[in-house]
């Protein structure tokens, strides 16, 4: 597997991300108890203190490799997260992306761009599998998921609704990715 080391932070496309941290717990709750960011995401509990013992047990898994939670910023001010997880030898997969409503146009893509980047251009990845799916009616996370190159694999339903899995090799996302940063006026990809 994979590694990130202590402390890793990244910066590229005007955007800084970190790895999260206990004091973060409030700007997560915040997030992901608001009821129109968080209506196709599993219920949080509201109390910082739920969320900062969720984030100790996270950090178990940073430390093993198999789960990165970041915390985008641009300009200096906390604007979203996004995760690379159930991280094996052979694939990973990256969500719970949750941006705040004033961030910036844009910036909840290139953070989805930058993840998938560090799997399959770090890391050298061939394959993400998103086989817990999008919510059918998370319409716009759908959209920029196909246009970002990934393919259907099925559906499901849940008690929540019907779900849609979704893969992507390496090599559609080095072509969804030029078109996604192009769109959004950005004239380098890194490492072209």
């Amino acid at each position: 597997m994979r590694r990130l080391p202590v402390g890793y932070t990244i910066e590229r496309y005007g955007l800084f991300a970190r790895l999260i941290e206990e004091s973060d717990a409030e700007f997560i709750v915040r997030l992901r108890t608001d009821p129109i960011l968080s209506r196709y995401l599993h219920k949080t509990d509201s109390s910082v203190e739920v969320q900062k013992e969720w984030i100790r047990k996270y950090k178990e898994r940073e430390e093993e490799g198999t789960d990165y939670y970041f915390i985008f910023y641009k300009d200096g001010k906390a604007i979203g997260l996004n995760r690379l997880y159930e991280i094996s030898f052979e694939k990973f997969t990256s969500g719970s992306w949750l941006f705040s409503s004033d961030a910036p146009f844009g910036t909840a893509f290139l953070a989805q761009i930058i993840l998938r980047e560090i799997a399959f251009i770090d890391w050298g990845y061939e394959y993400e599998d998103a086989a817990s799916g999008v919510h059918i009616d998370n319409i716009h996370v759908l959209r920029f998921n196909l246009m970002a190159g990934m393919k259907e694999k099925g559906r499901y339903m849940s008690e929540t609704g019907e779900f849609i899995s979704l893969g992507l090799t390496k090599e559609d996302f080095l072509i969804g990715r030029k078109r996604i940063l192009r769109m959004l006026g950005v004239k380098k990809a890194y490492n072209d």
